[in-house]
């Protein structure tokens, strides 16, 4: 018996050397690895006006990879696969780490313009964006390559400044902003102040405020402005079942001919959100939209006043899923007579697998 308790002795001292360094390879495989999450998207919209058969469909597959680099800077990155094929590099920036009070963000960046530009399309809260942020500054956002810094105030309060300046680029799908001379002076730049206030011990008011102005490819300046306000309550003791959020912004996109102001698109919204229990939530949401385009306008080039109120509740048995139903109804007039109406069902499900980062407060 103690020669085989011998022999089992010896033959762990042997392997432990091997089992060690395996064990040291992997656990700094893994610290050299990005950290990885993936969002599926998918959709069903039955509407009448529209030329479209109804049915699920896929909308997008984002896959996000986050990593230290250094000491100094930390990566991020979000691929978006599309229905069409293509792979859009939506967002690669590195972010600093180490400048007391001051972040640094350069790279392909989302702009910290608003809102609701802030979230991702799996995060917005409705599944259609205002019809304004589409005929303002993007119905995702502002996404453009460009250089960031938020400086946190020494204010009393929660007060951030942020500042940015960006690659000057011309309209198209997702910029409809006109930021397109092809003059050396032409940078686009950002202003948003964001505050945020302890109303109670469970509630929190945010207000904010953005600018932006470039120079477009008729030689004009351009500009976007916006206002936002988000009051958000959270129990301390049913933070998982109780909660709501009243949410509202407003945007306008203008230029600047010959010295005056011309005030193009402009329009805003106001929903509130209320959580009825760890896995329901229902949402409310109106909004006005003038001098803009949309999808079931007669001609949808030719703008005019659009209306439109949603409903929605969702299920959420986890963080990482969510099936979404949703009614809106929408008036349009484009002042030439023309008033159609539009009448729409939509569900949404969304799954995520993997590393995800939180979104914007």
């Amino acid at each position: 018996m103690r020669l085989r308790m011998l022999a089992c002795l010896f033959a762990a001292l042997l392997c432990a050397p091997a089992l060690a360094t395996a064990q040291t390879k992997s656990m700094f495989s893994n610290l050299a690895n990005p950290s990885i999450g993936m969002n599926a998207l998918f959709s069903g919209q039955f509407a009448r006006n529209l030329n479209q058969p109804y049915g699920l469909q896929f909308d997008e597959a984002e896959i996000s990879l986050i990593s230290v680099v250094d000491p100094y800077w930390t990566l991020v990155s979000n691929f978006v696969f599309l229905p069409d094929h293509t792979v859009d590099p939506e967002e690669v920036w590195a972010r600093s780490t180490n400048i007391p009070a001051i972040q640094l963000k350069l790279g392909k960046i989302r702009g910290t313009f608003g809102k609701h530009g802030l979230l991702h399309t799996h995060a917005f809260p409705f599944i259609q964006a205002p019809v304004i942020m589409a005929n303002s500054i993007g119905e995702e956002g502002f996404k453009d390559a460009g250089l960031e810094a938020a400086w946190l105030t020494p204010l009393p309060w929660f007060a951030e400044l942020t500042g940015g300046v960006y690659q000057g680029i011309g309209v198209d799908d997702d910029h409809p902003l006109d930021f397109g001379s092809s003059r050396h002076d032409n940078v686009p730049f950002l202003g948003h102040f964001k505050n945020q206030f302890d109303l109670n011990n469970a509630t929190t008011l945010e207000l904010g405020q953005s600018f932006m102005q470039g120079r477009g490819s008729d030689a004009d300046l351009h500009n976007a402005f916006g206002a936002d306000l988000t009051v958000r309550n959270v129990p301390l003791k049913n933070a998982n079942r109780r909660g709501w959020v009243l949410m509202g912004e407003y945007l306008q996109k203008g230029s600047r001919v010959g010295g005056a102001y011309h005030q193009e698109q402009h329009g805003g919204y106001a929903s509130f959100q209320y959580r009825l229990s760890q896995v329901w939530w229902m949402g409310i949401r109106g909004e006005q939209a003038r001098d803009c385009t949309t999808d079931f306008l007669f001609d949808s080039t030719v703008p005019g006043k659009v209306t439109r109120g949603s409903v929605n509740i969702a299920w959420m048995p986890s963080e990482f899923s969510f099936v979404r139903l949703e009614y809106s109804r929408a008036n349009a007039d484009d002042g030439h007579g023309a008033k159609p109406t539009d009448d729409r069902i939509m569900a949404q499900l969304s799954y995520t697998i993997g590393y995800h980062p939180a979104h914007a407060y």
